[in-house]
């Protein structure tokens, strides 16, 4: 077919595109993916288990079967819905330019014809996707972006899948890789954690997961290869969700790592009130865990040397025997701030997420995706110790609740684990960046000076508490905050 002929027949090609994409995004293509996907993945975990007898599994499977059926004819009924409203809108617009209905659907069987009608697709998903987002000003995500991120994150089912075929990928340039001396950075939110692992970070010395990461976080080696080649684009600074002038980009490291424990350990510490210490470390995790950290060293070597592994998972406070476990030389590095400071943060935090998550319901899937708990309305506390699950949501509104938690977690720390992790004073390193970047180095065998480029960074906290806060903060918290500072 030649040129005059593809452009006559240039407003069948958008309009038929565009009805197919616009059912696309309107259709429940995704939760109908996730259906299949999920039943696949609960039959296969039958199968494989050793602790299910062959009896149960013979009752199981069939069940698991008629799920997958029903869920894959659901996804074809959305694809003959599709089929149909394609052919039909090609039909209607087509038949007079091609000379008829027999000459439109021929048409369709030119290759000409079928590379515009893919690119006619893409373009008006791309267009589609930005104007969407247009509709939505309150969401930092576009719909397509939205999508992807439910199917990468959203669907243990893709995470388990992403995990096994990264692995297989990276096989023994991965494997082959010695895991030394890893620093894992944990506290209660808002303590810090941050800006010592941009600190840490900025030394050049360590790798760990970034923006780049997402969303397919279980698959850092692939995806690595993936997006590498786009870091020589500008890198933007932007201000993150917290408010708290702290400017990231998409190769800034933060906290995805918890995606891991969440698709292979999450029934370890997750209850519905709350987030619990994850009991007896699971070796067959362990296992997946040490080939998980081997695959971001692996990636990131592509640029370079093997560089030490570098985490910040506020959750990890409660499966720190794990991580001693997987990594016996691993160094735990746990900050703390005044307690006053600290309380005011996490109530001030605890509010603005309250609003961004009514203003924008997608932030909370995403957070509670990354296991991010921390915050709004999907705030599950660490059960470290009684009358930390609130009573009602107006609880969290009040400092008195915030006080008696940063309590229980620090005491709880101090009690269980204070010899095992390195305490770190934020409010020093707020007043003496260099001499703290300073002892970091020597505490974690850095070359000397290597951190010192980040202290002209370091600024003191924005506020001072509110009389409120400051009244609100009891004997039995100082006392925990002096034994604190006794140990950094």
């Amino acid at each position: 077919m030649n040129g005059p002929q593809v452009q006559a027949l240039a407003p069948a090609i958008f309009l038929s595109c565009a009805a197919v994409v616009e059912l696309f995004f309107r259709l429940p293509f995704l939760a109908q993916v996730e259906a299949v996907n999920s039943g696949a993945m609960r039959a296969l975990g039958v199968v494989r288990s050793p602790r299910i007898s062959d009896h149960w599994k013979e009752k199981v499977l069939p069940r698991y079967a008629g799920r997958i059926l029903r869920a894959s004819l659901g996804l074809g009924g959305l694809l003959l819905v599709c089929a149909a409203v394609f052919t039909g809108v090609w039909v209607l617009t087509a038949w007079w330019p091609a000379g008829g209905w027999r000459e439109a659907l021929g048409a369709l069987d030119r290759g000409d014809v079928q590379w515009w009608l893919l690119g006619a697709g893409i373009a008006w998903a791309v267009v589609r996707s930005r104007l969407g987002r247009r509709d939505e000003p309150d969401s930092d995500y576009s719909a397509s972006s939205q999508m992807l991120h439910r199917l990468a994150l959203g669907s243990e089912g893709m995470r388990t899948l992403s995990d096994d075929i990264d692995r297989r990928l990276a096989g023994k340039r991965a494997s082959g890789i010695e895991v030394k001396r890893p620093v894992y950075v944990t506290a209660l939110a808002r303590a810090g954690t941050t800006v010592l692992l941009e600190a840490l970070y900025a030394g050049g010395q360590y790798a760990s997961l970034t923006y780049r990461a997402m969303p397919f976080v279980m698959a850092p080696w692939a995806w690595g290869a993936v997006s590498r080649p786009r870091r020589a684009r500008s890198q933007d600074l932007r201000e993150r969700a917290h408010g708290d002038r702290l400017k990231i980009s998409v190769d800034s490291p933060e906290a995805f790592e918890e995606v891991f424990w969440t698709t292979w350990a999450g029934r370890t510490t997750r209850d519905v009130d709350g987030l619990r210490p994850a009991g007896a470390p699971d070796e067959a995790v362990l296992a997946r865990y040490r080939n998980y950290v081997q695959r971001i060293l692996a990636r990131d070597a592509g640029n370079g040397p093997v560089r030490r592994y570098l985490c910040k998972n506020n959750n990890n406070l409660l499966r720190i025997p794990w991580l001693l476990e997987a990594f016996p030389d691993a160094c735990i590095i746990t900050p703390f701030r005044d307690p006053a400071d600290h309380v005011q943060s996490l109530l001030r935090q605890h509010r603005r997420f309250l609003e961004r998550h009514d203003q924008d319901p997608f932030s909370g899937e995403y957070m509670n995706w990354l296991g991010h708990h921390e915050f709004g309305r999907n705030f599950l506390p660490f059960k470290l110790g009684e009358g930390v699950v609130p009573s009602t949501p107006r609880d969290l509104l009040a400092p008195d609740y915030w006080v008696h938690y940063w309590t229980t977690v620090y005491r709880y720390m101090l009690e269980h684990h204070g010899q095992q992790v390195t305490w770190f004073d934020y409010d020093r390193f707020c007043r003496e960046p260099r001499g703290v970047l300073e002892e970091l180095e020597d505490r974690l065998d850095l070359e000397q000076g290597s951190l010192q480029g980040f202290a002209g960074q370091v600024s003191a906290p924005g506020r001072a508490p509110d009389p409120e806060v400051q009244e609100a903060v009891s004997d039995a918290c100082r006392e925990v905050h002096q034994a604190l500072r006794a140990q950094a």
